[in-house]
């Protein structure tokens, strides 16, 4: 009898250490894995916005031209901007992408990294007020819309409504 206590005292025992290094192992590699995953997602965060810009250039070449593109948001807000004339993407990470407090350009993104709160908050943006774009949101000026994350991707129309005092009107719906 007392043979079979002290198998199942080591059994315990053994089962309790094996627990205690698995959990200290998710402590240690659980940021790591987070950190791993906002890099990946502000990597194809960039490239959405590329693709983005692309669709605004090919819209641009004819009045009454219209294209579609499609931007699922997995974390952080995207910001369509048309008083601004700007498309920005900011979210809080556990990856810092860039020197702290310092803009750096990645093609046409613009990507400037600041510390919160023991994380980073991420904010990428292309600004088109250089570029003679006019946006509106809607068929409104001067307005800020902001798409959240999402189950879905959301569904942006880029429409050209022409030339207005020397500006290309674009204007976005996001559905």
């Amino acid at each position: 009898m007392k043979k079979k206590a002290v198998i199942w005292e080591s059994t315990v025992l053994y089962v309790l250490i094996g627990l205690a290094i698995i959990g200290t192992m998710l402590a240690v590699i659980r940021p790591k894995i987070a950190e791993m995953r906002d890099s990946i997602l502000i990597e194809q965060t960039i490239q959405s916005l590329n693709i983005f810009d692309d669709k605004v250039t090919e819209v641009r070449s004819t009045t009454g031209n219209k294209g579609k593109i499609k931007i699922h948001i997995d974390k952080g807000n995207l910001i369509l901007d048309s008083d601004n004339e700007e498309i920005m993407w900011q979210s809080i990470s556990n990856y810092q992408y860039s020197e702290a407090n310092k803009t750096i350009e990645v093609g046409k993104v613009k990507a400037l990294t600041t510390s919160s709160a023991g994380l980073w908050n991420v904010t990428l943006k292309i600004n088109y007020k250089n570029e003679n774009i006019d946006f509106t949101i809607d068929g409104n000026d001067k307005v800020k819309k902001i798409l959240s994350r999402a189950s879905l991707p959301y569904t942006i129309w880029v429409t050209n409504n022409g030339t207005t005092g020397g500006l290309q009107q674009i204007d976005l719906i996001a559905e």
